[in-house]
């Protein structure tokens, strides 16, 4: 178990999720495949029946909040066996620019280390990957989109807890109506919320135009 600050509330807003999911798509400028045709399945509301009441300041007026320490394990590595995925989780946080940090090597996924944590008693723990890239290839959540609800999905932290989560739902929003506050939320029920690109691919305006969202729960307490 790692000691570490954890803001007292969620330091995110509306300017940093919109370079987050832009960036998932921009950055990786993929191959021209067209529409994705992603159909929505599940239910999300299984895992955010109490809505979040958290405030999210304004980032770009450089808020400082009091970190709160608090002991937590950090994700170190998920598996999709749906997908034969098994790939690195590392932390991430904002760039200069404010803009949610992606790890570069597209076989790793991000989790958005000032929120809650995977295995946390409430909240979304967000991890984000690319989908594809122009030198890279195939990112490691490129078949994110072939989720199907009760599929499992297994986190392991740095203490070496093993977490099973299940998909309860299956999403492709448009980037400019990701439910930002629900996606981030701090608060509700516990869940784990994947995010990648989707979507069209238009290489003039800012790449991939929607995001792939999965949400799961916790196996033991999905029924």
């Amino acid at each position: 178990m790692n000691e570490r600050p954890r803001p007292a509330t969620l330091v995110l807003t509306l300017s940093i999720i919109t370079l987050i999911v832009a960036a998932l798509g921009f950055a990786v400028a993929g191959s021209p495949l067209g529409v994705l045709s992603i159909e929505s399945v599940g239910d999300r509301s299984v895992a955010t029946a109490r809505p979040s009441a958290t405030p999210i300041p304004d980032y770009t007026k450089e808020p400082r909040p009091v970190p709160v320490p608090i002991e937590t394990a950090d994700p170190v590595r998920i598996k999709i066996p749906a997908l034969d995925v098994a790939a690195n989780v590392i932390p991430v946080g904002v760039d200069k620019e404010n803009a949610m940090e992606i790890p570069e090597d597209i076989m790793e996924v991000g989790w958005y280390r000032f929120g809650p944590a995977p295995g946390s008693s409430a909240g979304s723990a967000v991890l984000v990957a690319h989908r594809d890239g122009r030198i890279q290839g195939h990112g490691v959540f490129y078949s994110l989109g072939a989720l199907n609800v009760d599929d499992p999905i297994i986190v392991t932290d740095d203490a070496g807890k093993r977490m099973e989560y299940r998909v309860v739902a299956r999403e492709s929003i448009p980037k400019k109506k990701l439910p930002i506050k629900e996606v981030f939320s701090a608060e509700g029920a516990p869940r784990l919320t994947l995010i990648t690109c989707g979507g069209y691919y238009d290489r003039d305006n800012g790449g991939y135009q929607d995001n792939v969202v999965v949400t799961a729960v916790p196996a033991a307490v999905s029924s």
